[in-house]
């Protein structure tokens, strides 16, 4: 223990032997969070444990490097995460989503005001209120907003800020847990069935999105023949495309104008419903192969890498006029989207185009389609959302009621600004789009280093001032703020709204910002269905606490 201390005296007085400290807590951490028990693990979280320690056993950072490096990785992690969530965000408050929302609201601010309450009635140091709150929804940018209002609320700063990171450090393990508990429960009081779940879930989604697919037909019906195909209200009304038209053994792409004839063979692109109507209103289902007649058409796969065809739409481009290409076909973020004249093109959309060649070498000329553009992160945007996300983190802002003002700081400022900036997509040649595994890369590293520093700044004697601080009763109150608001607010969407489990459980990791949580949600779903809700509340979810976490500070003091 004693050359312990003596290395974590030499590490605070080095840079480089910081870094090795934090690097070190991050390894260790990363390697606790990786292994499973009974299914769970803790992931990135086990990073903070192992700082813990590490801070316990004597290893320290100099404290201007470690603050440094704790508001550069929140910065980071927050900043992608914004841009990770962006494009869905606005989406995700339609239908359901906005119901989703209202529920993370309600739980997020109940825990609020239970911590405001235990504080006050138990006599708990007020400066323990934002750790305490941050600690049990483990919401990281919680923290360091609570951190950032104490800094100018109190007036010893330094010893202000170790409290409140104690009662993060000791109420945050089950606050990683606590959600995982508040599933399980849910489960067993509405003795719910998963079989029965996700066929209830599999059915509401395929009415609320049916797949796009693909059919064959002949013309049969006399009273259409003669007549355009633009004048049809089945194909100007629903999200149908034409994309070839056999006729006399000649492929070709058909367009608005042109004239339908007895034994013409359509190819048609939609949801499954609205094919089989337009298949009966036509005449019949044909086993015919269109691929092997003669003519120019062919198809290709585009991606949307141009920035100059960004947030145009369809029509604006109007292809099938200029090249004879129609697009059959657009994939965004893994789903499959029917190609309406109103759609508009975002950065990396797939497109399927179908069309003579020398059309759809002009297309992909004016698409881009340069696939390597997506896996090659571009530095200019990331570094201006940053410098964007900070100046709108600084702006105070004025809440009736209060004698002081508030900033979203540095946990807010940038996941903000990186939504905002996503729905854009690009101004000009500057383009808000990470690739997945550059994004992926910025959380975690963001995410591991920040809390590495909050570990180690906390660790210190950190069983000391768990055995003799208050530091159980801490956990105590902790659990109670983790476990009721979830609770109560999943027990009543359960039991007045009929919310099917797995939304139910994707909404519980999403409210709690819980990553392990989501994780068990995906096991008991047995597919990925969780991590809708748990996207649609996920910004809210972190940008509410946030604020709660500063009003805590300013109420209190």
């Amino acid at each position: 223990m004693q050359g312990m201390r003596w290395i974590g005296m030499t590490a605070g007085h080095s840079v480089a032997w910081g870094l090795a400290t934090l690097s070190l807590a991050v390894t260790l951490g990363l390697a606790l969070g990786a292994i499973r028990v009974r299914g769970m693990k803790l992931g990135v979280s086990g990073v903070l444990f192992a700082a813990l320690a590490l801070g316990q056993a004597g290893l320290t950072v100099d404290p201007n490097v470690l603050e440094f490096l704790r508001d550069f990785a929140l910065i980071l992690f927050v900043y992608a995460l914004g841009l990770q969530v962006g494009p869905a965000f606005l989406s995700s408050l339609r239908e359901e989503g906005l119901r989703l929302n209202v529920m993370s609201l309600a739980a997020v601010v109940l825990g609020a005001l239970m911590t405001l309450a235990i504080v006050k009635v138990a006599g708990l140091p007020r400066v323990w209120a934002s750790g305490l709150y941050a600690g049990a929804f483990t919401t990281t940018p919680g923290l360091a907003a609570g951190q950032e209002a104490l800094r100018t609320s109190v007036a010893d700063p330094a010893a202000a800020l170790a409290k409140t990171g104690l009662a993060y450090t000791v109420t945050y393990p089950f606050g990683v847990i606590g959600p995982i508990l508040v599933i399980v429960a849910l489960r067993k009081m509405f003795g719910v069935r998963m079989e029965e779940e996700r066929a209830s879930l599999a059915a509401a989604e395929q009415l609320r999105r049916p797949p796009v697919e693909t059919m064959d037909f002949e013309v049969t019906h006399e009273q259409h023949a003669g007549k355009a195909l633009k004048s049809h209200p089945l194909l100007r009304e629903h999200p149908i495309v034409l994309s070839r038209l056999l006729r006399q053994n000649i492929m070709q792409v058909p367009t608005g104008e042109t004239e339908v004839q007895l034994g013409d063979i359509y190819r048609a692109v939609g949801p499954r419903p609205v094919l089989m109507e337009l298949v009966e209103a036509f005449g019949k289902l044909t086993t015919l192969n269109v691929n092997d007649a003669a003519g120019d058409v062919r198809r290709m796969d585009l991606v949307v890498t141009r920035t100059r065809v960004l947030r145009r739409s369809l029509q604006e481009l109007n292809l099938i006029r200029r090249t004879g290409v129609t697009i059959a076909r657009i994939e965004r973020s893994g789903v499959d989207l029917a190609p309406r004249a109103s759609l508009r093109l975002q950065f990396g959309d797939r497109l399927t185009a179908v069309g003579p060649e020398a059309g759809l070498k002009a297309v992909e000329s004016e698409i881009g389609n340069c696939p390597e553009t997506l896996n090659r992160p571009q530095l200019v945007p990331i570094f201006l959302g940053i410098v964007l996300g900070v100046l709108v983190g600084s702006i105070p802002l004025k809440v009736p009621g209060l004698h002081t003002t508030l900033k979203i700081g540095l946990a807010g400022g940038p996941m903000i600004v990186a939504i905002v900036l996503s729905q854009f997509g690009n101004i000009g040649s500057v383009i808000w789009y990470m690739p997945v595994a550059a994004n992926t890369l910025f959380r975690d590293f963001g995410l591991a280093v920040f809390l590495a520093c909050v570990g180690l700044r906390s660790g210190d004697n950190f069983v000391q001032n768990l055995t003799h601080s208050g530091g159980f009763t801490l956990v105590a109150w902790g659990a109670l703020i983790t476990i009721v608001p979830a609770l109560l607010v999943g027990w009543l969407a359960r039991k007045m709204l009929r919310m099917n489990f797995i939304t139910l459980a994707g909404w519980v990791a999403g409210a709690m910002t819980s990553s392990p949580a989501l994780m068990f949600a995906d096991d008991l779903a047995h597919s990925d269905a969780p991590a809708v809700p748990y996207a649609a509340v996920a910004p809210l979810a972190l940008l509410t606490p946030i604020l709660c976490s500063q009003l805590l500070v300013v109420v209190l003091s």
